[in-house]
């Protein structure tokens, strides 16, 4: 029976640590949800009066610094339509090209973020490799890499007015539609907020 009993030892010490480690991870996520709805509730209050579209932005950084803190990603961007331009524009860039992507443009029919902003509708991409609508463009430019995204349109008066982008879990785990919906709230906040400065 000693045996048995180190057994049940065994898995009884497996177990408490497991749960443990589940406890400590739930609690962090609910941590990082709350900051987040906080954020997004600030935001929200904001956003219902007329703000001056720097003001507003510097909100929208805050709820996407936020954003990727609960999603658990390295980099993010806020891209703007350019209607005149036919240009999507970087506006707000976390991460390792913060300093050198905000102001630069491309197509706004380019890439995954064009896909969105001309379907109106998000993607995920976990396999950057094999997704025929990725453009290595911004990558070969300024040296990143990127492994798997979520794109959200921002979306006002049923006028597309930008992508939200967040890029590459930290732990190379895959976006799910938990970050889809996530960011969506925070994408139709945005478009919401800086659909006044965009007219």
């Amino acid at each position: 029976m000693p045996g048995q009993n180190d057994q049940f030892v065994h898995f009884l010490q497996h177990e408490c640590a497991r749960l443990r480690d589940e406890n400590k991870e739930l609690t962090e996520t609910s941590q990082a949800l709350r900051r987040y709805v906080k954020a997004l509730h600030t935001f929200q209050e904001t956003a219902q009066y007329y703000t001056p579209e720097q003001a507003v932005l510097g909100l929208l950084d805050e709820a996407l610094r936020h954003a990727l803190e609960l999603l658990d990603a390295s980099d993010g961007s806020l891209m703007l339509l350019d209607e005149e331009r036919n240009d999507l524009v970087f506006v707000l860039v976390h991460g390792a090209v913060r300093e050198t992507l905000p102001g630069y443009r491309f197509d706004r029919h380019e890439g995954i973020a064009g896909w969105v902003a001309d379907h109106g509708e998000p993607k995920v991409v976990n396999n950057i490799p094999a997704e025929p609508l990725f453009s290595p463009m911004v990558d070969t430019q300024f040296g990143f890499q990127t492994q798997a995204l979520v794109a959200v349109p921002l979306i006002a008066q049923s006028r597309v007015q930008g992508v939200i982008e967040v890029i590459n879990k930290r732990a190379g785990q895959d976006f799910t539609n938990y970050d889809v919906e996530l960011l969506s709230i925070l994408a139709t906040l945005a478009a919401l907020a800086l659909a006044p400065a965009a007219d």
